[in-house]
């Protein structure tokens, strides 16, 4: 299985589809907003660099660099993270069965092998993908925005109790938890389906769906406890586990995580075991 997993990784991992799921990750960090103007105006990343001087940005501790990091995939670049996320093992993956290689690889080893060596390929990619490009996304934030040192020291402790060092290894190990997470319903679908834009695009707009029924449902129940029930169902969930202290919204949300990886493992063995072609 070691061999299997090494092998399926050096296919997804070192080729171009991860270096541009990471740039693109990258990228759409840009995006995120950061600050709010008087006139009620959000601006980007970007926007605020080409707008505010040096001097402004340093008076206003939402231009902090860590508290920039820290948004990252909080805005509508998190959206695009089912496709970010499975774009190097669904490229890999779907080239493997174009090519006719698929049949050696299954019949080479245990079949069980190889469905638990795909899972822990698509897993492992997606979250070193989108965590690669959130720590570049951090780099680039300490290079192009003020650092704590600016700000005073009791609103750092507020925002960063646990201080620099550890508020960036919770960031990048969120961003690892959310890439993996994303590239979930991927993975099963590759168990029936060959078209890596359908693969792709699916998980995409039920991801759509499953935000905006949430939202609907918090905003008109009637419930102030509603919110703590349904937070570990939402898609941004597993990426909160870093932050979360010690308790019942923790392990719920642990669980949860576990339990919808384990039914998507389980379904795409029920599927390709029903295959007569094993996938082929």
């Amino acid at each position: 299985m070691i061999n299997a997993i090494k092998c399926d990784l050096e296919k997804s991992l070192l080729g171009f589809s991860s270096v541009a799921a990471a740039l693109l990750t990258f990228a759409l960090c840009l995006t995120e907003s950061v600050y709010m103007s008087a006139e009620g105006r959000a601006y980007s990343v970007l926007e605020a660099l080409l707008h505010f001087e040096r001097g402004f940005m340093e008076s206003s501790d939402s231009f902090c660099s860590l508290l920039i990091l820290k948004n990252a995939l909080s805005g509508y670049s998190a959206m695009f993270l089912p496709i970010l996320a499975a774009f190097p093992f669904v490229n890999a993956y779907c080239s493997e069965f174009n090519s006719g290689n698929a049949r050696f690889a299954v019949f080479r080893s245990k079949r069980l092998c190889c469905y638990i060596s795909k899972f822990l390929c698509a897993v492992l990619c997606g979250g070193v993908c989108v965590a690669a490009g959130v720590i570049l996304f951090g780099v680039f934030t300490f290079a192009a925005f003020p650092n704590t040192s600016y700000y005073p020291p009791e609103t750092m402790r507020f925002f960063f109790p646990d201080g620099a060092a550890a508020e960036f290894f919770k960031k990048a190990l969120s961003a690892f938890l959310y890439g993996a997470a994303s590239a979930l319903p991927a993975f099963f679908l590759s168990s029936f389906c060959r078209n890596r834009y359908i693969i792709l695009c699916v998980p995409f707009l039920a991801r759509f769906m499953q935000d905006t029924a949430i939202k609907k449902i918090i905003v008109n129940a009637h419930d102030n406890n509603l919110y703590q029930r349904v937070f570990p169902f939402q898609c941004h969930a597993p990426s909160q586990i870093p932050y979360l202290k010690a308790g019942s919204t923790l392990c719920s949300t642990i669980a949860v995580a576990a339990i919808s990886a384990a039914l998507m493992l389980f379904g795409y063995i029920i599927v390709m075991e029903r295959r007569t072609d094993k996938g082929d």
